[in-house]
């Protein structure tokens, strides 16, 4: 009996707590994970440019993800812009080339979606890190896996969305593979679009096209018109699954960039100085490219 009163007693005073603890302990790290709510489907897409006065975010390592890479920015002063929905005229898939900038609405950037479907294919919004930073998302991505008799958007055509001058045409670079970079003037713009985003004095509009399929159909410095052919939707680079990443920026004008790679063990450092210089410098200022093609919601 003392032996048996002697294991009651040794549960009571140790075994007994120490299991509670443990109970207590696994419930309350199962409520304390990452709890990241799916920001493409709760939170209303933000169409904000913000100019703080800081420039110059470090490299990211050429070792890490994107995420892990984010390079801390704090700028002292930053000026909100709200960007309103510019109205959407029904339009075709464009045929032509127009280069009229008094012309409205611009131009879709894909051949077989116009202008008032590009909010239906949207398969991952514009969702920004904070100025400065490397996090995904910068831009807007196009995609689908059936849309009426096609089974991918592979193919389809790519096109300029403004009128303008090369800035950029590269070829299966980490992360925006065969991508290009349209710079458009603002006296190329129609009043609407320039009212819309105030561009400041000896900047432009820039706009990215990523992941195309094939080589890039523009040379750098080269003229091009609104709805002319750049190339077609692949999955080249940072991409699992064909689509379209598009994105829009505000910066200085005339800027070249002749390459542009990171995250890569044979990238130069040029090309990473000019990968963060479109990324993360704020040189650069990107916002939703939705509120300028007038369909976001």
């Amino acid at each position: 009996m003392p032996e048996l009163r002697r294991l009651r007693l040794f549960f009571k005073r140790v075994i007994w707590p120490y299991t509670t603890a443990i109970i207590v302990v696994a419930l309350l790290s199962a409520g304390c994970g990452d709890n990241i709510p799916d920001r493409s489907l709760s939170t209303p897409v933000q169409e904000v440019i913000q100019a703080p006065t800081q420039s110059a975010a470090p490299f990211p390592t050429a070792d890490s993800t994107e995420a892990d890479n984010a390079a801390n920015f704090s700028p002292t002063q930053e000026e909100m812009v709200s960007l309103p929905e510019l109205p959407v005229s029904p339009t075709a898939a464009p045929t032509s080339t127009p280069s009229d900038p008094e012309q409205y609405p611009p131009c879709s950037p894909l051949s077989l979606h116009p202008l008032e479907e590009l909010r239906e294919i949207v398969s991952d919004p514009y969702h920004p890190p904070p100025p400065g930073r490397e996090e995904r998302h910068q831009g807007v991505d196009f995609s689908y896996y059936r849309r009426g008799d096609r089974t991918t958007i592979q193919g389809v055509g790519v096109q300029a969305v403004f009128p303008g001058r090369v800035a950029a045409s590269i070829q299966g670079k980490f992360p925006y593979g065969n991508m290009v970079i349209i710079e458009t003037s603002p006296e190329l713009l129609s009043p609407e679009i320039k009212e819309l985003l105030q561009i400041p004095e000896g900047e432009s509009l820039y706009t990215l096209y990523a992941h195309m399929d094939k080589p890039p159909l523009v040379v750098l410095d080269e003229s091009v018109e609104a709805c002319q052919a750049l190339g077609e939707v692949g999955k080249s680079g940072n991409a699992a699954e064909p689509h379209l990443h598009l994105e829009m920026r505000l910066g200085p004008a005339s800027h070249d960039f002749l390459s542009m790679a990171y995250y890569g063990a044979k990238d130069t450092e040029e090309e990473r100085a000019a990968y963060v210089l479109w990324r993360t410098s704020w040189q650069f200022r990107h916002f939703d490219p939705m509120s300028v093609l007038g369909t976001s919601r």
